[in-house]
């Protein structure tokens, strides 16, 4: 366009005309808001002005009388609209060698003319427009410019200096529309990726569009490498990553961009072998995120050990030998904190089982889930073992840690994966076992021969300490003196010390009692060790939860070695198993002698094991119980009257029990008129009966009371022979199992009863006498041997008197006849539970009703042991089978 038409005015030489008509032009082209027409009228300005000063008389129109286009803009203008040249440097170099033939002073004339050319010709080359700014030295002019003017070109040049988004050379042969969009297409996805968020970069990529692109191999990478990052996944960069990837197999970038457009297009199949490769050949960054994801998805039991096995620290070799040094805290088995993370952020996902149990085992210590479910019968046993292995990373010593660096590689892609994790950690962990100073030293100081060793001072305090109890989480087995020496080194019973040392100081209360762990077995034999030793780390440390953790077949399945402490143990859990379906109610049947029973006891004492025993608790243990739970009771009065009173006169009790029991009887204050003879009876061994009103004030069943109470003094008078007949003492246990009385009621009932079943367990030791053996009066008789003998007696002593011809001698026989009558009788009335005053009423009413003595015909016997013996129908039996207690339930249906 000629400057005379862009200022509006007709060609002259008058410059105030010239610089007036650009003035009025000036307002319609603000700089910043059209700044390109701004340009322009400058340019016009410019022209003009040297028009006027005879320096352009070159470029004026003749035709028209304006000035002229140069020849060298017409061939930059041809440059621009020739699709074919365009975008080709080739080209443009030879319109830069062009501009060489000029004269200078046109060359200088022409410089701002390309430039505004240039600046609005629209989507370019960025490297064909740096050869002509190059050329034409615009970068060396800014200062002959106003500063927004200079500012403006200077941008422009900064921007042509960023390298095209591909080779343009390969668009020559395309139409210009079609050249244009593509290049716009590119850019603009190259300043979306570098200067905006990633979401609109993903935005911009996923607008369906149907562009060429060139087949520039590097563009295209970059553009599938943008697209892969900003999670775009397509069918043809697909394919386009499998082929690359096939030419280049050991190519780790294809390798990851096969891998994520795999992943981005649900492949998982086809991703998961790429990713593995990735983790196990080059330890990709990227690797174990989406291997976990992928697991998360199709396999969230393995999730865990895979966080596990990507557990890995560097595998430090180098101690000092100074136990102070801080390399001695490197290659200690610890957890990365990127573990630590990914076990909070799986621990709220929903998982099951194993995984489960081992992820909050890591999160919070808490073991004995984890080691249920190992010892128990699991559907996949491989899994079983994985978890098994991952376990022993933490808690097991080098024979454990050998077995994982035995095991052979599987064949599944993902459980190959998680096993050589741990192998690398296990072998990790055995060269610091056997080969770091400090393991070795505690090594030496509990195998050392000297009377009295001491631990190296180094190992005492500070860090030093704490991996010397980290060594000691690990199961081991240790004699005697060793464990004497962890007792006296390290305070395991402090109460803010690792937790992992509770199963130690548990073996250290058992080597106290003599009880001592045999050697590790070696080889697949080992785990059955350590199968019986948390087996019974965990039962002496929690034993109600963890008896109802373990499944039912646990104990039948564990092999037990006799000389492990946990043989002591296992034949009565087993029978408790087979008798009642689980072993709960432990406490009764532990024998408090036995250095394993005697340990166990002292977790099991409280007031509720005591009540849930299957079998009773002898009275010490339920005073024990009482006194580690003295808020049980609650404030029942009676309740605990009644209970401090039995066990106050059971002789199996101390005399520092007794008289504790007493100040507790004494200390007690009640201002009723009934309570002082109350208790003076109580401790007198004399107790009478509550008023029945009082009774009905502690909403308790009178009879019930009254029988507690008649019982007591029965006991206390006669001993063994105070024992209450079976229907009392079922009458007694129906109110023990009464959930409804208070806890000191039971609780009193339990200790009547166990009292009682003392005195007729030694009686049950007893072998049940002949009936024939009538001249033992204080035994017992059968029903049907009594049914027998009066039979006989009445049949055949008459006959007898007939027989034997004189008067003396029938009555001898009908006297002796008489003598057998009542000894059986007296027999039989010992065989229900009666004694001589019944005899005598039987015998005073016999005149009135002479067959009175037939009654008893009909009455069964005592089923147990009472005070005259045992059933006499019980030879060679177990007269209480399960004990007392078990022996009345059955009888009460």
């Amino acid at each position: 366009m000629s400057c005379w038409i862009r200022l509006g005015i007709e060609p002259t030489k008058d410059q105030t005309v010239i610089r007036n008509a650009y003035r009025a032009r000036l307002p319609e082209h603000h700089p910043e808001s059209d700044p390109e027409g701004f340009q322009a009228l400058r340019e016009a300005y410019e022209s003009a002005t040297r028009f006027a000063r005879h320096e352009e008389d070159e470029i004026e129109d003749e035709g028209t009388g304006a000035p002229e286009v140069p020849q060298t803009l017409v061939d930059f203008y041809a440059l621009l609209e020739d699709p074919a040249r365009r975008f080709n440097p080739e080209a443009w170099q030879a319109f830069v060698k062009a501009l060489d033939q000029l004269p200078l002073d046109a060359f200088d004339d022409l410089g701002w003319g390309l430039f505004h050319a240039l600046a609005n010709a629209g989507s370019l080359s960025y490297r064909c427009a740096n050869l002509l700014a190059q050329r034409m030295g615009w970068e060396h002019q800014l200062l002959d410019l106003g500063f927004e003017q200079a500012s403006k070109v200077e941008q422009f040049l900064q921007r042509i200096k960023a390298p095209d988004p591909f080779d343009t050379t390969l668009m020559s042969g395309w139409s210009e529309p079609a050249q244009m969009e593509t290049l716009w297409y590119a850019r603009s996805l190259d300043y979306l990726f570098e200067h905006r968020p990633l979401h609109e970069f993903e935005d911009f990529a996923n607008h369906h569009t149907c562009l060429p692109l060139p087949t520039d191999e590097v563009f295209i990478k970059r553009l599938l490498v943008r697209f892969t990052q900003a999670g775009i996944g397509g069918a043809g960069l697909l394919q386009l990553c499998v082929e690359q990837q096939s030419q280049a197999p050991d190519d780790i970038d294809w390798l990851y961009l096969l891998a994520c457009q795999n992943s981005l297009l649900g492949l998982e199949d086809q991703a998961l072998p790429c990713w593995i490769r990735l983790w196990l050949e080059y330890r990709h960054p990227k690797a174990e995120s989406c291997l976990l994801e992928l697991c998360a998805k199709r396999q969230p039991d393995f999730l865990a050990l895979l966080i596990q096995a990507f557990d890995r620290l560097e595998n430090f070799r180098d101690w000092s030998h100074d136990l102070d040094d801080v390399t001695q805290e490197y290659g200690s088995p610890s957890q990365r904190p990127e573990t630590l993370a990914r076990w909070l952020g799986v621990g709220q996902l929903n998982l099951q089982g194993l995984a489960s149990a081992f992820v909050d085992w890591r999160m919070t210590g808490d073991e004995l889930p984890l080691l249920a479910l190992l010892l128990g019968e699991h559907a996949d046993s491989r899994l079983q073992r994985l978890y098994r292995h991952a376990w022993a990373l933490h808690r097991g010593d080098v024979w454990l840690l050998q077995q994982i660096l035995d095991e052979p590689h599987p064949f599944d892609a993902l459980e190959g994966l998680v096993l050589s994790g741990f192998k690398y950690q296990a072998e990790q962990q055995l060269c610091w076992l056997n080969q770091a100073p400090i393991p070795l030293a505690m090594k030496a100081f509990l195998n050392s021969r000297s009377a009295e060793p001491q631990l190296a001072e180094e190992l005492t305090k500070g860090e030093p300490h704490k991996i010397c109890r980290l060594w000691l989480r690990r199961l081991r087995a240790y004699d005697q003196s060793a464990l004497v020496r962890i007792d006296q080194a390290f305070d395991l019973l402090d109460a803010e010390a690792d937790t992992n040392l509770r199963s130690l100081s548990l073996l250290v209360q058992l080597g106290q009692r003599g009880a001592v762990l045999p050697d590790i077995a070696q080889g697949e034999a080992a785990w059955q060790w350590h199968a019986q030793t948390v087996f019974l780390l965990a039962l002496l440390e929690q034993p109600e939860r963890w008896l109802t953790l373990i499944d039912t077949q646990c104990l039948e399945r564990l092999e037990v070695n006799p000389a492990h402490p946990l043989s002591r143990l296992q034949p009565l859990l087993r029978r408790l198993q087979r008798e009642q379906g689980n072993c709960t109610g432990l406490l009764g049947w532990l024998q408090g002698t036995d250095p394993v029973h005697g340990l166990l006891v002292q977790q099991l004492f409280n007031v509720q094991q005591a009540l849930d025993s299957a079998a009773l608790p002898g009275n010490a243990q339920l005073y024990t119980c009482i006194e580690s739970d003295p808020d049980a009771c609650g404030e029942d009065l009676l309740g605990l009257m009644l209970l401090w009173g039995v066990l106050y006169h059971d002789p199996s009790l101390d005399a520092e029990q007794h008289r504790a029991l007493l100040q507790s009887i004494a200390a007690i204050s009640c201002e009723d008129d009934w309570f002082e003879a109350f208790r003076d009876g109580l401790l007198k061994g004399d107790p009478v009966w509550p008023p029945r009103k009082v009774l009905t004030d502690f909403d308790v069943d009178k009879l019930l009371v009254y029988e507690v109470l008649d019982t007591l003094r029965s006991l206390i008078r006669y001993g063994a022979a105070g024992v209450p007949r079976t229907k009392v003492l079922q009458q007694l246990q129906r109110g023990k199992d009464e959930a409804a009385n208070s806890v000191g009621l039971r609780l009193a009932l339990t200790a009547l009863l166990s009292w009682s079943e003392r005195l007729l367990l030694a009686k049950s030791d007893t072998r049940p006498v002949p009936s024939v053996a009538v001249w033992r009066l204080g035994t017992r008789l059968g029903r049907k041997a009594f049914i027998g003998q009066v039979l006989g007696c009445v049949l055949i002593t008459p006959i007898v008197a007939l027989l034997s011809g004189t008067a003396v001698l029938g009555i001898v026989m009908l006297l002796l006849s008489i003598a057998l009558l009542l000894s059986a009788i007296l027999r039989r009335l010992h065989d229900i539970g009666r004694g001589i005053p019944t005899l005598l009423i039987v015998a005073c009413l016999t005149p009135v009703l002479p067959f009175l003595p037939l009654v008893l015909f009909g009455f069964p016997g005592d089923k147990l042991p009472n005070r005259y013996g045992v059933p006499p129908d019980s030879a060679g039996e177990d007269t209480l089978p399960g004990g007392l207690q078990a022996t009345l339930r059955r009888l009460n249906g």
